[in-house]
């Protein structure tokens, strides 16, 4: 009997489970996917995908939006995978090349990426310069810098991250500056909404935009050229958004402009997973989703497919208190798993080498390195670790340290190809003046910008006009002829033929071989990636490269090839990965949560997302960890733990401590929580506690837990009187009245209620 043949249909539901059928199967109208962390959304999303095709929608009237490169890319491969596709299959969308797709795939990509390809086509119709350059994070706070400068505003008044900080807001927020004015309510957010203003005006000028421009150029685009917004609307019928409750204002908006025609809409993602609310992230975006679409359907993902269920409990019992959370349960079918280990440490150096030991013996059990974490909540933790990973051998790697985009030469290099393309780019032409050196001094330069300014002229023009120097005309002679090569050269041959006009190699190496040579070696690298676009014709080859640099994040560069390395990086940027075991470090108050968030309910109420987020990364094992003392910030400190760690199940964890007493007294509040549930086990054994018991101590009748609390006056057979100053568990710190401070268990210590 021959096999039966495998179709579309079997394909695409053949491994989901109810709610994800569901979920793909409700295509049309707007739809409303929570979906628990680990619980197959982006299969969902996927499947929704590749369902909307099988059933005869053409792929370029399909939109998904992701956050990440990397998630739009798996996205691709899993929908060519399920419906046997290759590009080039289907004639392309009506919109054109590099907007709709070229094959039988839909556009799927970030929203910054997708913004590109619109504005690139349509932003001559808001009168810019389709060939725009996208100005990083460097790139903003040295232009910010220069207009805090021009705008003779002291850095003691208003530093420029801190400028930058504000605009985002707004930005986020899709307010202008015009908008902004109005709502200023002192001297300081005057100046600060002027200083927007020059910021955005300089950006004009330089014909550039930043990442939130690229947003809010788009919105506008679509509000003031309702043709342009028409055309989109009619070729993206179906829009799927991706972590939907991490998007902004300006997002709300851009989604909302596309879908108001059909209304196909379907946006996936968890409120209990929202912590970009620094980036301007708005969680109502998803909570009130229903609210502006009252027709929506719900669809909840419960089954996680990645944690065991004492993690999923865990989690479950820190997210819990957050109110106006919709009801969501988590469970999965791996139910039983080693319990969270909640492990407090002496100091910030013991925690280092806690947890590297702990690393060590998961690789020894077969755990590779890649598949372990360190999450931290500042980077300022994360050198103690990379020092405890040198001593013991172990290869590391930090995301969100020094990015390769970021490194000089890279951007030496970047700055000389944005220039080429835009000699507009004010930012990147005083990057590289004197890259090789030119000995162009600041004078004359300083000489050269006050003629731009007093004749109304870039920066460039008024190089072009400076002929009286040879260094100029040397330096205008070749961005004018690398200009015009860009027209017939690929990306990668005008940077080769550039680097070695400029003999970039030699002076890279020059008086510092070693360093030079690694340097020279991150150029090579950057010719490397510039290959990709050998295909394409040269000027969209040098764009399409500039774009990827531009919008690459950190977490899309995190893949599991490459050499096996432990991971380090912070919790806001572990969102999206998985890892077999997990650590997370620092859980004290002050710390995590956040001193910032304290009297802040809703940063509080993120903080605690924030460890939802961190701990549900965990495959098989999770570790918490706090310390008693840490010197941070050039203080040294002692903060409880975490109030997180009190919502803890005793079921689902195991505590483990440096101190002796602390120790023993989970030890007794720990028996006691199992013997209620029926499960009493021994939790920590003879061999783990080498405690020493005087049995001579007498016990008072009086001295019950119970009655014992914050304040309570008890007395001491050696220490005297005294007042009970913390409790946590059965371990209390007292101050004495002779002024000593004393730790004792209330189980063994001989103590007096007074």
């Amino acid at each position: 009997m021959s096999a039966m043949k495998t179709t579309s249909q079997d394909l695409i539901f053949g491994t989901l489970n109810t709610p994800q059928t569901e979920a793909v199967k409700a295509i049309k109208g707007p739809v409303l996917i929570l979906a628990g962390a680990g619980s197959g959304k982006t299969r969902a999303l996927t499947h929704r995908i590749a369902y909307l095709i099988d059933q005869g929608v053409p792929a370029w009237q399909i939109l998904a939006v992701t956050f990440t490169n990397k998630a739009a890319t798996e996205m691709k491969e899993r929908v060519k995978s399920l419906l046997h596709l290759t590009e080039g299959q289907e004639p392309p969308s009506p919109i054109g090349r590099g907007v709709g797709g070229e094959g039988r795939l839909p556009v799927m990509g970030t929203f910054h990426s997708i913004c590109v390809r619109i504005l690139r086509r349509d932003i001559e119709r808001l009168g810019r310069d389709r060939n725009f350059v996208i100005y990083d994070s460097d790139d903003q706070e040295k232009l910010m810098k220069q207009v805090l400068k021009d705008m003779r505003i002291e850095e003691a008044e208003l530093k420029a991250r801190a400028a930058l900080g504000y605009v985002g807001r707004f930005k986020s927020e899709a307010v202008s500056p015009s908008e902004a004015k109005v709502q200023a309510t002192s001297d300081r957010m005057h100046t600060i909404i002027q200083v927007y203003a020059r910021y955005q005006k300089t950006l004009h000028e330089n014909s550039a935009l930043d990442f939130d421009d690229l947003i809010l150029e788009t919105v506008r685009l679509f509000h003031e050229c309702p043709p342009v917004l028409d055309r989109y609307q009619e070729t993206w019928r179906y829009l799927n958004v991706d972590e939907y409750q991490d998007t902004n204002h300006a997002q709300y908006l851009l989604i909302s402009q596309l879908a108001r025609k059909y209304r196909n809409l379907c946006v996936i993602g968890d409120p209990d997973q929202s912590i970009y609310a620094f980036r301007g992230a708005d969680i109502r975006n998803i909570l009130e989703f229903q609210k502006e679409y009252p027709d929506a359907i719900q669809i909840k993902l419960e089954q996680n497919y990645r944690s065991t269920q004492p993690i999923l409990s865990a989690a479950d019992g820190i997210i819990a208190p957050n109110p106006n959370r919709p009801p969501k349960k988590m469970w999965t079918e791996k139910s039983e798993g080693p319990s969270v280990v909640v492990h407090e440490v002496r100091d910030e150096k013991r925690e280092a080498e806690e947890v590297v030991h702990a690393v060590e013996q998961h690789r020894k059990s077969g755990v590779p390195l890649r598949e372990q974490v360190i999450l931290y909540r500042t980077h300022a933790q994360s050198r103690l670790f990379e020092e405890a990973c040198m001593r013991s051998g172990i290869p590391y790697r930090i995301l969100g340290g020094v990015k390769f985009y970021a490194r000089k030469e890279v951007k030496d290099v970047l700055a000389y190809l944005y220039t080429i393309l835009n000699p507009s780019d004010t930012v990147s032409m005083l990057r590289i003046i004197n890259v090789p050196s030119r000995k162009i001094g600041e004078t004359t330069l300083g000489r050269i910008q006050e003629y731009a300014s007093t004749n109304h002229k870039t920066l460039w023009e008024s190089l072009q006009d400076a002929k009286d120097s040879p260094k100029i005309q040397q330096f205008v002679s070749i961005i004018e002829r690398f200009n015009i090569r860009a027209n017939t050269e690929v990306v990668s041959a005008l940077a080769e033929s550039l680097l070695a006009e400029l003999k970039m190699e030699q002076w890279l190496k020059e008086g510092q071989e070693a360093e030079g040579e690694e340097r020279w070696q991150n150029v090579q690298e950057l010719l490397t990636v510039m290959h990709k676009y050998d295909g394409l014709d040269p000027k969209t080859s040098l764009t399409s490269f500039l774009e990827e640099v531009a919008l690459v994040s950190e977490v899309d560069k995190l893949t599991d090839g490459g050499k096996d390395a432990l991971t380090l990086m912070t919790l806001h940027l572990c969102k999206g990965l998985e890892f077999e075991s997990v650590n997370i470090v620092g859980c004290e108050e002050g710390l995590f949560p956040h001193s910032n968030s304290m009297f802040d309910k809703e940063q509080l109420e993120e903080e605690r997302r924030l460890m939802y987020v961190g701990m549900t990364r965990a495959r098989t094992h999770l570790r918490l960890l706090f310390a008693q003392n840490r010197y941070l910030w050039g203080e040294n400190k002692s903060s409880p733990p975490s109030r997180f760690l009190d919502d803890l199940p005793e079921s689902v964890i195991e505590r483990r401590s440096d101190d002796i007493l602390s120790a023993f007294a989970w030890a007794s509040d720990s028996a006691v929580e199992k013997s209620r549930q029926g499960s009493l086990q021994p939790f920590i054994q003879k061999d783990d506690l080498n405690i020493e018991f005087n049995q001579d101590l007498s016990f008072d009748e009086s001295t019950k837990s119970a009655n014992i609390e914050i304040g309570t006056r008890i007395a001491h057979p050696t220490f005297g009187e005294g007042t009970i100053l913390t409790r946590r568990g059965d371990v209390v710190e007292i101050a004495f009245d002779n002024g000593q401070k004393k730790t004792f268990a209330l189980s063994i210590a001989p103590l007096k209620v007074i």
